[in-house]
């Protein structure tokens, strides 16, 4: 039998905030407004791009040049190879040929699009088997993805990483209770859960069941 692939790593260049931080720009917990505020955008997708700016400055290419959109699709063609952040920015430079978006993140009637996301998630799988990659990283990309292509998801869904970002941002990750709880607060609209900042969602838990009204 074929061994199977060993998955590179990524997204462990670039220093992760140890705590949940206050975005200078929007007042939010920093990571919650990915699509509306440039820091917040900028704290996450600096994760992704670190490991990308060392593989442009490896192979001695441009940013922003034609080399550097050749070498996109050359990731995404052979991603195999390939960390699941250098996947991700690879996607972000490729058009989609049927409807014109971001491969992946396109029309939620794409077909392209939807096949280039679930065949995303088979790395996932085989990296997190191989401890190659953590629970948290995994999350941190779904999170993402959630929050870039947010039209390809449910309103509760986004609204439901826009609240754990910033904690999985500081490296965190909510239990399966905690996950189910947060989803039903969620889906039932009983909870402001962006009324205040919250360090781990042990916090955040602790601070609904104390104050929510039945």
């Amino acid at each position: 039998m074929r061994e199977r692939l060993k998955r590179p790593s990524g997204g462990r260049l670039y220093q992760r905030p140890d705590k949940v931080e206050i975005c200078r720009s929007c007042g939010a917990p920093i990571g919650r407004n990915y699509k509306e505020c440039k820091s917040c955008y900028n704290a996450i997708e600096n994760i992704w791009l670190s490991d990308w700016n060392e593989l442009i400055q490896k192979e001695n290419i441009s940013q922003g040049s034609e080399e550097e959109k050749l070498l996109a699709h050359i990731v995404f063609e052979q991603q195999d190879r390939y960390s699941w952040t250098l996947v991700d920015i690879a996607m972000t430079m490729i058009h989609c040929d049927t409807c014109g978006g971001e491969i992946g993140g396109g029309e939620l009637e794409c077909l392209d699009c939807k096949f280039a996301f679930e065949n995303l998630w088979g790395y996932d799988v085989e990296a997190m088997n191989q401890g190659i990659m953590t629970e948290n990283e995994h999350a941190l990309r779904v999170g993402r993805r959630v929050l870039r292509h947010s039209h390809r998801q449910k309103k509760n869904i986004v609204k439901s990483w826009k609240f754990s970002m910033p904690i999985v941002l500081a490296n965190e990750l909510p239990s399966n209770r905690q996950a189910g709880f947060f989803k039903k607060i969620i889906d039932e609209n009983k909870f402001d859960l962006s009324s205040k900042v919250y360090q781990n969602f042990e916090e955040a838990y602790i601070d609904v069941i104390n104050n929510i009204k039945e």
